[in-house]
């Protein structure tokens, strides 16, 4: 039972219309196997003579359609349906050939039959190359007649051709019934479709479309279904008068458009994403689903059905995804660059090329906390055309900026605001006027605030985005660790350049000492030379009874006793600058100078000396004793050495020298100094010329104190030119 039933029921396929075809197929092959009983009755009875000629038809016949079932079985449908048409139209061209020509049953009605079947099977080509065979056919039929190369023979027998019909007319009535059935189940599938995409669409943000293939070659919308006015803003009749799909296209993607539409045409799907403009200007993101409709007999596209999805958020947030994977790959980046520089300012100034060249941020400024005076100190900043600007002497109390005291408190600390001059009540004048999105986040290093980094877009007007704000936190952090580092790094610097000043200045003190032992020794030995060898000699004329000599050894041996007490004098004094000092104070120059010139007035006077003393000369700090004994000993020099040719004129002033710095100096016409004693001259007991009065130890005192004061002096002069001595001293130190 069910290998008979296996044997009644038609295949089935994967492919529907293959399925449909071998439905159709089997249906006639089974006609087809049931018309040669009726036919071979008949030609029993009424048309003995004829019988074999039925039989042998029959044989024929019923061979074909077995081979046919078999194929049908091997999936093979479409070489069926050919053998089938073939088989059927040489069936009756050789029973026209052989028997009634044009003018029998043949030609009448198995032809129209074959037309009808080849239809059904193979569509309109196989129709029309059946039709043009059979009219050919007839015609060679007709023609071979009238020559008499055909002999017809027609029956008279009535029932002849009713038994024909009996096979033609219910396989014709089959045939309609099945092309109807087809037609009808088609319009159900397509209507059902329809319905189904529409209630697709009106559940869904998307909406389902289908276009046709125009007079002009161009794609008319025919409707849509779903949201598509909401997604575009367009009825469909709307849509199609303002351009259609091409009319509101980004035009960056009309290329893309115009590949897709030749995917289509060569009868391929497409999934496509593209933008669109919706009626109000929106630019939407879309992912187009379209399927081509395709003219099997013409073999071309005639129109397009589809879907379409708004993916606008989707696309949104994987650029917002892509941008923020891209911006925090730059910061790690950043973040690696600032830590490796050494020195505050190098590393102050590569933060704030990251956040301004590279996090892409119009102007910024970073704000250092010191955490002893709770104040931020220093600002590298950025100016209205977005130029780097430092003001490192700026300091602000942190009580005074509320925003900064908050954003300090924690390490992630971060302030935002989208319209911060309304906020905070800018006025008009102040360079902060206009800022809408600002941020101002805090930079930590491990548990301690070391910065506050300020940005803002007033130049571009661009707003801040939240990424921009996650790579902000993340880069400050990084800042923060790298300010510190080189915070440190400097002190470490500072320490060990301190250290080895002060090695170096040990071993110049030792050097000195050195030297400052051999001078004293050499010239305390010499005084002492002279009065032991005069003891001897006074001796000798003591006891010679000599008076006149005893008295003259006695004045030599006085003279170098008080040469020697003068020496050890000075050395006393000099010892004493840097050990006993006067408590610094702030002094007037023109009131050291004019005390000093006191001091000497009257050797100046003695030389007729013209003394020229600069105007407004500023206030220094230090030790007035000490002072006033470098100008006393500085003008005391002067009329010493003065020129026996000419007045003498001093010069006492202070100016600026390239680094803004107050530069003292006193200058005379005087005998000059040759350049190669410049530095000899400031030695220890060193004099020039011998015949001068004095130990050669007051340029020594001079040099000393103003090192002790911090600062530095040096002579410029050629010999019979006159020589200027210049000295520095420290500035005034700032109040706390």
């Amino acid at each position: 039972m069910t290998a008979l039933r296996r044997l009644f029921t038609p295949p089935i396929f994967e492919n529907e219309i293959e399925t449909h075809k071998a439905h159709l197929l089997y249906i006639i092959i089974w006609g087809m196997i049931l018309v040669p009983i009726p036919y071979v009755f008949y030609h029993l009875i009424a048309a003995p003579e004829n019988l074999t000629r039925a039989l042998i038809q029959t044989g024929v016949g019923e061979t074909t359609n077995v081979i046919l079932l078999y194929l049908l079985k091997r999936g093979q449908v479409q070489a069926a349906c050919i053998l089938q048409v073939s088989m059927l139209w040489l069936f009756f061209s050789v029973s026209g050939f052989t028997f009634d020509g044009a003018r029998g049953a043949t030609y009448l009605m198995g032809y129209p039959l074959v037309i009808v079947i080849a239809g059904v099977l193979l569509g309109g080509k196989a129709t029309v190359i059946v039709t043009l065979l059979s009219l050919a056919s007839g015609g060679i039929m007709a023609y071979a007649e009238t020559r008499g190369w055909l002999v017809v023979q027609v029956s008279r027998d009535p029932f002849f051709l009713w038994v024909i019909s009996l096979a033609v007319f219910p396989i014709s009535a089959t045939l309609q019934y099945l092309a109807a059935r087809q037609t009808r189940q088609a319009l159900l599938r397509a209507r059902a479709s329809e319905e189904k995409y529409r209630l697709i669409s009106q559940v869904s943000s998307d909406y389902t479309f289908a276009t046709e293939l125009d007079t002009e070659g161009k794609m008319r919308l025919n409707w849509a279904a779903g949201a598509f006015e909401k997604m575009t803003g367009y009825t469909v009749e709307e849509y199609r008068t303002t351009g259609g799909w091409q009319g509101h296209l980004h035009p960056e993607d009309v290329e893309k458009d115009g590949q897709d539409m030749a995917t289509l045409k060569s009868n391929q799907p497409v999934v496509t994403e593209v933008r669109t403009y919706t009626k109000a200007g929106e630019l939407r993101w879309v992912r187009v689903y379209a399927h081509p409709v395709w003219n099997e007999e013409q073999n071309e596209l005639v129109g397009i059905v589809g879907a379409v999805q708004d993916i606008t958020k989707q696309h949104h947030a994987e650029e917002r995804e892509l941008r923020q994977r891209t911006m925090l790959e730059k910061v790690v980046q950043l973040g690696k660059v600032v830590t490796e520089a050494k020195d505050l300012r190098t590393t102050l100034e590569r933060v704030w090329h990251g956040v301004h060249d590279d996090l892409g941020f119009d102007r910024l400024a970073i704000f250092l906390y010191n955490p002893e005076r709770k104040s931020m100190d220093g600002t590298l900043g950025t100016d209205n055309q977005g130029h780097i600007v430092e003001e490192w002497d700026q300091s602000y109390p942190l009580s005074e900026i509320a925003i900064f005291t908050r954003v300090l408190q924690q390490p992630d600390g971060l302030y935002f605001t989208h319209n911060y001059d309304v906020e905070n009540e800018i006025p008009a004048d102040n360079e902060m006027y206009g800022v809408k999105d600002y941020a101002a986040a805090a930079a930590w290093a491990g548990d301690k605030p070391i910065a506050v980094i300020c940005v803002d877009n007033l130049i571009t007007g661009r707003p801040i985005r939240d990424e921009d704000l996650e790579a902000l936190q993340l880069f400050s952090g990084y800042a923060g660790l790298a300010i510190e580092n080189a915070r440190l790094n400097s002190a470490l610097q500072n320490e060990l350049v301190q250290r080895q000043s002060f090695i170096n200045e040990l071993e110049s003190k030792n050097a000195e000492l050195e030297r400052f032992t051999y001078t004293v020794s050499h010239d305390l030995k010499s005084p002492l030379v002279t009065i032991t060898g005069f003891l001897g000699y006074l001796e000798k004329d003591a006891r010679s009874g000599d008076q006149a000599k005893v008295k003259s050894t006695v004045e030599r041996i006085t003279t170098a006793a008080q040469k020697m007490e003068s020496l050890l004098n000075d050395l006393l004094e000099l010892s004493r600058i840097g050990r006993m000092m006067n408590p610094p104070e702030q002094i007037p120059f023109e009131d050291v100078v004019k005390e000093a010139l006191e001091r000497v007035r009257g050797r100046l006077d003695a030389r007729k000396a013209q003394i020229k003393i600069q105007s407004d000369l500023p206030v220094v700090y230090g030790d007035r004793v000490r002072l006033v004994e470098v100008l006393q000993n500085l003008l005391d020099n002067s009329a010493k050495y003065a020129s026996p040719q000419s007045d003498l004129c001093i010069e006492i002033g202070a100016k600026e020298d390239n680094r803004y710095q107050t530069v003292f100096f006193v200058r005379d016409n005087g005998i000059g100094i040759d350049p190669q004693f410049h530095e000899r001259i400031f030695g220890l007991f060193n004099k020039l010329d011998t015949r001068v009065e004095g130990t050669g130890i007051g340029l020594t005192l001079v040099k000393r104190i103003i090192e002790v004061h911090g600062g530095h002096i040096w002579v410029e002069s050629e010999l019979g030119k006159g020589a200027t001595f210049y000295f520095t001293l420290p500035k005034i130190p700032q109040k706390e």
